[in-house]
C-alpha cells in the first residue's frame, strides 16, 4: 500500500480523534507510511524536531548516534525496521533536536497492518531519557572519582604520618606535615560532605538551622577563606544586611560560589562580589570575567552531577550548585544564573531580608 492509500486508511473522525490524544502524550509520536512519509506527528514530535514531512528528513535532521557516538546505519533505526515488520522496544539512541540540543531517547516502534495483515505503516514512539542518561552517567563518574578521591588522600595522610614521626624533632618539618594532613583531611570532608548532603536531599530532608545574621560579614569572610581572596573585589554596604539563615549552610553556598568563579575567571581579570538589598531581599551577586556558558549547558546548570566540559577539567563532585540551589531553596530564597556571556557570568544568591 502506498502512502497516499496508508493515509486514507487512517482518515476522518479517527484521525482527528488520534491526533488529539497524540498531542497531550508527553512523549515525541510519529506515525508513518510504508514510504516513509509523515502520516501524523504529535506537539511532542514538532516541539523535539520541527515540522517534517519523511523519515529520511528525521533522520538527516536528528542525527542519530548510539552511546559510543557511532553513526546508526538507515536500515538498524526503530522507524525503518517497523515498516519492514520488526518490533522495536526500548532502543536508546542519541539524537539532536531542532534547537541543535543533544538528547538520549528510548525509541520504539511497531508496524501497522490491516486485516490481511499487510503493512500499512510504523508508529515511532521517542521518549526523553536525557536528565535520568545524564544522572545515570553522573553517578557513575562520580562514584568512579570518589573511589579515587577518597584514595588519594588517604594515601597521603598516611605518608605524611610517618613523614612526621620521622621528624618530630624538627618543628618546621613536622609543622609542614601536619598542614599537609590538615589539607588531605580537609579535601576528604569536602568529598564526603558532598556525598552526604546528595543523598539527604534525594531524602527530601535539607537540615537547616537559620539565626538572624548578617549577611554582609558572611561574605566578607567567605571571600578571607579563599586561595586567592587577593582576585576578588567586594562592593558591600556599610550597615549590616539582617537576614535568618542558618550560617554553616549559607557559607557552604557563598564557598562555591567564590571558587567556582577563581576557577573560571580568566587570567588577570578579577571577580567581583556585590552585596545589595531590594524589595524584601538580600542578594549575593558573584561575576566572574570568564567565557561564559554555552547556552545548551545552563538548563543543566543546576542538575545533580552535571559539569560543563570545562568544569571537569578541574575534577569536583557536580554537585555543588546543586547542592547550593537546593539550600537556598530551604531558606526560602533562590539561587540562579543571572547572565551569561563572552565577558564573563553572574551568579546571584537571593534571601528573604529579615524583618528589622
Amino acid at each position: 500500500m502506498e502512502g497516499r492509500e496508508a493515509i486514507g486508511a487512517f482518515a476522518g473522525e479517527e484521525l482527528a480523534r488520534l491526533r488529539q490524544l497524540l498531542d497531550v502524550l508527553p512523549v515525541s509520536v510519529a506515525v508513518y507510511a510504508p514510504d516513509g512519509k509523515v502520516i501524523l506527528a504529535n506537539q511532542a514530535r514538532i516541539a523535539m524536531f520541527g515540522e517534517i514531512t519523511t523519515l529520511e528528513q528525521a533522520v538527516a535532521r536528528s542525527a542519530p548516534r548510539r552511546d559510543d557516538n557511532t553513526p546508526y546505519d538507515r536500515e538498524e533505526l526503530p522507524g525503518w525496521r517497523a515498516l519492514r515488520g520488526e518490533t522495536v522496544a526500548g532502543e536508546r539512541i542519541r539524537l539532536r533536536t531542532v534547537e541543535g540540543r543533544e538528547i538520549v531517547v528510548l525509541g520504539s516502534a511497531t508496524p501497522l497492518r490491516d486485516r490481511s495483515g499487510a503493512i500499512i505503516g510504523a508508529v515511532l514512539v521517542l521518549s526523553d531519557i536525557t536528565a535520568l542518561s545524564e544522572l545515570d552517567r553522573g553517578r557513575r563518574e562520580l562514584f568512579s572519582m570518589a573511589n579515587h578521591d577518597l584514595r588519594t588522600p588517604l594515601g597521603s595522610i598516611l605518608v605524611f604520618v610517618d613523614l612526621a614521626r620521622r621528624n618530630v624533632s624538627d618543628p618546621k618539618r613536622l609543622e609542614e606535615a601536619v598542614a599537609k594532613i590538615e589539607r588531605a583531611a580537609q579535601r576528604m570532608l569536602r568529598l564526603t560532605g558532598d556525598l552526604l548532603d546528595a543523598a539527604r536531599f534525594e531524602a527530601g530532608a535539607i537540615p537547616i538551622e537559620p539565626v538572624d545574621a548578617d549577611l554582609a560579614a558572611r561574605v566578607r569572610e567567605a571571600i578571607a577563606r579563599q586561595s586567592a581572596a587577593e582576585k576578588i573585589d567586594a562592593v558591600l554596604p556599610d550597615a549590616p544586611v539582617r537576614a535568618r539563615f542558618d550560617e554553616d549552610r549559607i557559607d557552604q553556598v557563598l564557598d562555591n560560589l567564590l571558587a567556582n568563579a577563581l576557577k573560571h575567571t580568566s587570567p588577570g581579570t578579577r571577580v567581583t562580589v556585590t552585596v545589595a538589598v531590594d524589595a524584601g531581599s538580600a542578594h549575593v551577586r558573584v561575576r566572574d570575567r570568564g567565557a561564559g556558558i554555552a547556552p545548551d549547558e545552563r538548563a543543566r546548570l543546576f542538575a545533580p552531577f552535571y559539569q560543563t566540559p570545562r568544569g571537569r577539567t578541574y575534577g569536583g563532585t557536580g554537585l555543588g550548585l546543586h547542592i547550593s540551589r537546593r539550600i537556598a531553596e530551604a531558606h526560602g530564597g533562590r539561587l540562579w544564573l543571572e547572565e551569561s556571556g563572552p565577558e564573563g557570568s553572574t551568579f546571584t544568591l537571593s534571601l528573604p531580608q529579615h524583618p528589622s
